[in-house]
């Protein structure tokens, strides 16, 4: 079936030029200030192709506005040129509210530099923030920290709660370079009769840290709303600018980009996931199901993209961040998805991805590392390693549930293991069900290697510190540090994070042009 284009829903009032940096004479001369002279607000950044050149700065306002723009500085040497915004708007099907987005792109940054932005309009108070770009392409240190399913971080809406602030500010605390966020944003879909209004509250929230950090989202199944276009795509498309995967259709809906010597690959799950659980379309009463939307287009992108990072010697590390999951034993589980274990997890194996992180049920579990498949027609992930705290995984991938971020409901109550070997059950899906019917099969969860059943700290997230090592050839390191929390009150509106779980995953590195992957290739 062909999708039309974002480009027939979302309407664009720059042409492509107007992202260039024009004098500030251009721009800056006497104007009447519009009716509404509220400021920027929902400031967020995300990279561009290259993240050590490139960023993107984004914002919102409550209408037109004119002429919104951007200055841009360092420190040491204080703001420079103007950029004059692009503004995107689209037009909510359900409420019939616009929203009004605006956008830069700038790109020939100095890479592992800090800027300073204004973004304002006339007649209007600018907002600041500031950004690091990342380092130079090679092999260097960094840290990044991943959850899915935040909410908008006010109980006034559906499926959101006060944690979803407090989460936005644990981000701040560990101070990454860059944010992943998997999926499930501000369940606006939950919220029919205020769609626009509950993305507004979201976003504002993560402007907390996203207007000083880059949050690199992935479409999960409340992102497809009624109302949202073809796909349901429209408000996740106006509000987040991404890196272009060179398709005429499907842009922002999956993507890649690399920082140091990681290759980071966003998956639209929605995509290749059998589970129907999306909006229902109010004309029909039927729910939104996309899969199969690309015909296979994401799968060929992945394909092609994997590939040619394995091929070369500048990518070490693959992580993966997508939404719906392979494996899970949570006892309110989706089901570990069968679309996903035919599709993706056999090119994964074949490409050697390090860790996948997903959402979608709202706990947190790690997999051993695995790769292949058991006997059997569930196609379970085979386990290569049973080692927990130190994991090769040139062997085999570890996925990670990052599912607690910040929405009202907890999955953190998981099956048990029923015959008393030790290995829990889990559910799997198997065909097109919506959430609300039970997961048609069950297996042994053989997969699970650490769950976090503490009802008491139903939060969490993880840091990610990336270490590449000094020799050539040599071991290059990822340890990974999950924090748990208790839930958020108005008297302890930030509670602390808690170590749960910390492990390292190690490989070697493929700057030595005798990488044993490489001599297994020419022997072969």
């Amino acid at each position: 079936m062909a999708h039309p284009s974002r480009r027939t829903v979302l309407r664009t009032t720059a042409a492509t030029g107007a992202l260039a940096a024009v004098p500030a004479s251009t721009l800056l001369w006497s104007r009447p200030a519009v009716a509404d002279t509220r400021g920027p607000e929902q400031v967020h950044l995300s990279y561009g192709n290259e993240p050590s050149r490139e960023m993107t700065v984004s914002w919102a306002t409550a209408t037109s506005v004119q002429r919104p723009k951007l200055r841009l500085g360092t420190a040491k040497d204080g703001f420079g040129r103007v950029h004059r915004a692009e503004t995107r708007t689209y037009v909510d099907g359900l409420n019939k509210v616009e929203t009004y987005t605006h956008r830069v792109r700038l790109h020939g940054l100095r890479p592992d530099t800090a800027y300073v932005y204004e973004v304002s309009h006339d007649g209007a108070t600018a907002q600041r923030g500031t950004f690091r770009t990342a380092p130079e392409p090679g092999r260097r240190a960094f840290r990044f920290t991943s959850f899915g399913d935040l909410g908008t971080g006010s109980g006034a809406f559906k499926k959101s709660h006060i944690h979803g602030a407090a989460a936005v500010r644990h981000v701040e605390q560990f101070a990454p370079l860059f944010h992943l966020l998997n999926g499930d944003l501000a369940y606006a879909n939950n919220n029919a009769d205020s769609q626009p209004q509950a993305w507004n509250a979201f976003m504002n929230n993560m402007s907390v840290s996203a207007a000083n950090r880059p949050w690199m989202p992935a479409p999960g199944n409340h992102e497809v709303e009624a109302g949202g276009g073809e796909l349901g795509y429209a408000s996740y498309h106006t509000r987040f600018d991404l890196p272009d995967n060179h398709t005429r259709d499907y842009c922002g809906n999956w993507y890649s980009f690399q920082v140091g010597s990681v290759l980071f690959v966003s998956v639209d799950a929605n995509d290749l996931a059998v589970e129907d659980d999306a909006s229902l379309d109010p004309a029909t009463g039927q729910s939104i199901y996309i899969s199969g939307y690309s015909e296979g287009a994401q799968l060929r992108w992945l394909e092609r993209t994997l590939a040619r990072a394995r091929a070369g010697h500048e990518v070490d590390w693959i992580v993966a961040s997508m939404h719906q999951f392979a494996m899970s034993s949570s006892a309110g589980s989706h089901g570990g998805d069968m679309g996903l274990r035919e599709q993706l997890l056999p090119l994964f194996d074949r490409h050697q991805v390090d860790l996948v992180l997903c959402g979608h049920d709202h706990d947190y579990e790690r997999t051993y590392a695995v790769r292949g498949t058991d006997p059997g027609n569930l196609l379970r992930p085979s386990v290569v390693s049973d080692e927990v705290r130190d994991i090769d995984t040139s062997k085999g991938t570890v996925h990670l549930i990052l599912g607690g971020g910040g929405t009202a409901s907890h999955d953190d109550t998981y099956l048990p293991d029923p015959d008393g070997s030790g290995v829990p059950e889990a559910f799997v899906r198997t065909e097109r069900l919506t959430y609300k019917a039970d997961p048609d099969a069950k297996e042994k969860a053989t997969w699970s290697a650490v769950r976090d059943p503490d009802t008491a700290f139903p939060y969490g997230v993880a840091v990610f510190d990336v270490d590449p090592g000094t020799l050539i050839g040599g071991r290059t390191t990822i340890t990974v540090s999950y924090y748990h929390t208790p839930s958020a009150t108005p008297a302890n509106p930030v509670p602390t994070p808690v170590l749960f779980d910390r492990f390292t995953l190690h490989r070697l590195r493929r700057d030595c042009r005798t990488h044993p992957r490489d001599l297994a290739t020419v022997a072969g």
